[in-house]
């Protein structure tokens, strides 16, 4: 193996690209309640400023004894779901309406509404997420979409005058999936306009 030197390099050579982790968007499709509300799935967008991206699950070993040693195979993951988080900014319009809060709150009480203990059926509060990551002239390199996403809890806002250190509250929201799209570019594998993400 070459000395470890910036000349031999080939990342340095040919002046690769690193991946920037504040380079995304995050897209939503709502569920057709709150479209039928009205509700702006773009003001989520241009709103969304951090995502965990738990994409690979553990997958579950059982162990094998035989004597005083054992052996681990592997299984699969103990849940096939996804979990994730999105932080958001909130503002107040010029109405007084915090409304990524009410967006979210309104997606929240179709699951479950605190007031009047109402609930609605899956197929009306599932929706999409799609995450895009980009490089700086907006190539996508990588896109997860959430199939079936539905909004199990919003955190709570807290509330403290002695709190000076983040005077700008933002919010964050607890989502589930049934499953997810991880798309890709892999050079081990024949890019065709059926498997390419687009751009």
């Amino acid at each position: 193996m070459p000395l470890p030197h910036f000349t031999q390099l080939q990342s340095t050579n040919v002046n690769y690209e690193p991946m920037y982790p504040s380079l995304f968007e995050i897209t939503f499709v709502l569920p057709s309640l709150l479209q039928d509300e009205g509700r702006d799935a773009l003001m989520l967008l241009e709103n969304a400023t951090n995502v965990d991206f738990p994409l690979t699950p553990d997958i579950s070993a059982v162990d094998q004894r035989f004597k005083f040693s054992t052996r681990a195979y592997l299984t699969l993951p103990e849940k096939t779901h996804m979990e994730f988080n999105i932080k958001f900014n909130i503002n107040v319009n010029e109405d007084g309406a915090v409304f990524v809060w009410n967006t979210l709150r309104s997606w929240y009480d179709k699951v479950w509404n605190s007031q009047d203990g109402s609930t609605c059926y899956k197929r009306d509060i599932v929706g999409t997420v799609v995450v895009n990551q980009h490089d700086k002239k907006g190539f996508v390199i990588r896109r997860v979409t959430y199939h079936n996403a539905q909004l199990m809890g919003i955190a709570d806002i807290n509330l403290d005058w002695s709190q000076n250190t983040s005077i700008i509250e933002p919010v964050e929201a607890k989502f589930v999936a049934d499953y997810w799209t991880d798309e890709f570019i892999d050079n081990n594998f024949e890019i065709t306009p059926d498997n390419i993400l687009g751009n």
